[in-house]
């Protein structure tokens, strides 16, 4: 189990990488629910093997060298498929993400901005639905609303 410092270390490492990334992800599937899904392998490898992690070098590339890994073993799986990308391409596209320059993403200082303008209410709910990740039926359920009835 891992300690509660060792989260707030991944969770400081790990948040600024995710656009680079689902980036990368997208990349080499071109198919956002397959995106998804490798991004949730991804992360949950990259929190497992946290331990092993050397904090002396690049996390950013570190989670796309597993992110790489993760991409290559579903390839292997679907080796038939003529939609697969080249290793070469894929490393390419590996090189690619890990030269942005800086781990910040431009855009969050849009999205605070933006975030700042909505009333607070809103902003709660955001926060359940985007930082805190619950489902509409579980944010319906803890603010006591009722699922809007569809046409």
């Amino acid at each position: 189990m891992h300690s509660d410092q060792n989260h707030e270390t991944f969770e400081k490492l790990f948040l600024p990488v995710q656009t680079a990334l689902r980036g990368y992800l997208f990349a080499t599937t071109r198919d956002w629910t397959a995106t998804d899904e490798l991004f949730q392998e991804v992360a949950t490898t990259l929190w497992r093997k946290f331990g092993e992690f050397d904090s002396s070098r690049s996390f950013r590339a570190w989670a796309l060298g597993m992110a790489r890994l993760q991409v290559l073993r579903r390839r292997q799986a679907f080796a038939r498929s003529r939609l697969v990308f080249s290793e070469a391409l894929m490393a390419s596209l590996a090189n690619v993400a890990g030269d942005e320059t800086g781990d910040d993403d431009w855009r969050l200082p849009h999205l605070a901005a933006c975030m700042s303008k909505l009333p607070p209410s809103d902003r709660e709910l955001m926060g359940m639905r985007f930082e805190h990740d619950l489902s509409l039926a579980e944010i319906a359920a803890k603010v006591q609303r009722a699922r809007p009835l569809r046409a």
